[in-house]
């Protein structure tokens, strides 16, 4: 049996989930014993197993980023080049590369993260409000987060979460995630019906999904 961690809250539900550095977590209602997480856990220890034995979606061979000229990075799917220049503005500029002036590498770090930040809101957001009207998805709030290892998550509340990360995937598998989370607000589980939910808004999503398994690894990177 592997280890988890258990994470309470006022949640009607108990979810595991098999974070992408292998970590198992459970999230279970602050009422329910140890004894019956346990139980609900071990129910499921083929499916973990199974998570925790696969290769995909796991990056070993990350070569941190120098920030300097020359160097790529990943925007909707796309590569573009970092140009550093000399008495140039510290403001990133975006025109078929990432253009900046800048001093030193950290300073060159931060505004990619702040622009990169601020394109996932600007993309992300009407996007989930565009599925969420032709879904009928009732959601009370969207954040855009620094999560390390989750893509996107919903609460009972109705509150949606997304990782900025994602603004580096294609647009496809963007609304895949999108969708996915929407799909939770109106079933909770990875049922035939959720999946059919997902499938009228997304028929081609499976592309999406296996495109992620491939690839998520790369999203991963801090840029």
């Amino acid at each position: 049996m592997f280890d988890y961690t258990i994470i309470r809250s006022n949640r009607k539900t108990l979810s595991v989930i098999v974070e992408r550095d292998k970590q198992v977590i459970v999230r279970a209602p602050e009422h329910l014993t140890e004894q019956k997480i346990h139980e609900a856990v071990y129910s499921k220890r083929l499916l973990i197993e199974k998570k925790l034995n696969s290769n995909q979606k796991y990056v070993s061979d990350y070569v941190p980023k120098e920030f300097v000229s020359g160097e790529s990075f990943l925007y909707l799917g796309t590569l573009y080049p970092l140009e550093v220049v000399e008495n140039g503005s510290t403001e990133l500029q975006f025109r078929n590369k990432f253009l900046i002036g800048a001093s030193d590498s950290t300073t060159v770090k931060q505004k990619l993260f702040e622009w990169y930040f601020a394109k996932a809101k600007e993309v992300l957001v009407p996007r989930i409000e565009h599925f969420a009207e032709f879904m009928g998805a009732n959601h009370k709030r969207i954040n855009v987060t620094n999560a390390k290892y989750t893509w996107g998550s919903c609460t009972p509340n109705g509150t949606l979460n997304f990782n900025w990360r994602l603004i580096k995937a294609p647009i496809d598998v963007i609304d895949y995630i999108v969708v996915h989370e929407l799909a939770h607000l109106q079933v909770p589980n990875h049922s035939h019906e959720f999946w059919h939910i997902v499938s009228v808004q997304l028929p081609n999503y499976e592309d999406a999904k296996e495109w992620l398994k491939e690839n998520g690894g790369s999203l991963d990177e801090d840029f």
